[in-house]
């Protein structure tokens, strides 16, 4: 309680000196003016805490009356029909349909020898006529540049 009281000094101080300020500055305090500011100290003391041992209570038996059951008679008697399988022989055929196996053709792969031809290297000798040279006029062309210096 002690710290609230203090929180609200000090909001009052601040108010007031918020409040004298602007009155001073805008002139709004009625004609007069307040110049001055008031400073609230006070003195609070801080709680030091002490560690306390609490010791737990022990749970105490405490008799309890246990219920006891009385027999209460019914005005008629009650019977529960309650139905009880019984096993009935059933006889009955039950045809499996059996697959038989149906022959079909079996494509194998049979690897037998092929012969293939080889190509064997032959040297020959023939004749290659060469003919005298002839000259042959070969163009030289010219590279001409129409939109730059040369």
């Amino acid at each position: 309680m002690k710290v609230n009281s203090f929180i609200s000094v000090l909001f009052l101080g601040v108010i007031s000196v918020a409040r004298a300020s602007y009155e001073g500055g805008h002139g709004g305090g009625g004609g007069h003016e307040v110049s001055h500011t008031v400073e609230v100290t006070k003195h609070i003391p801080v709680p030091v805490y002490q560690h306390e041992v609490v010791k737990i209570p022990h749970t105490i038996p405490v008799p309890v009356a246990k219920p006891v059951a009385v027999p209460v008679g019914q005005p008629y008697p009650v019977h529960i029909k309650v139905p009880h399988p019984v096993a009935v022989p059933v006889i009955k055929t039950i045809t499996v349909p059996v697959e038989k196996p149906v022959p079909f053709k079996v494509e194998k792969v049979v690897h037998y020898h092929v012969e293939k031809p080889v190509p064997v290297p032959v040297e020959k000798h023939v004749p290659v006529k060469i003919p005298r040279p002839v000259p042959v006029k070969v163009p030289i062309y010219k590279t001409v540049y129409h939109h730059g210096k040369h």
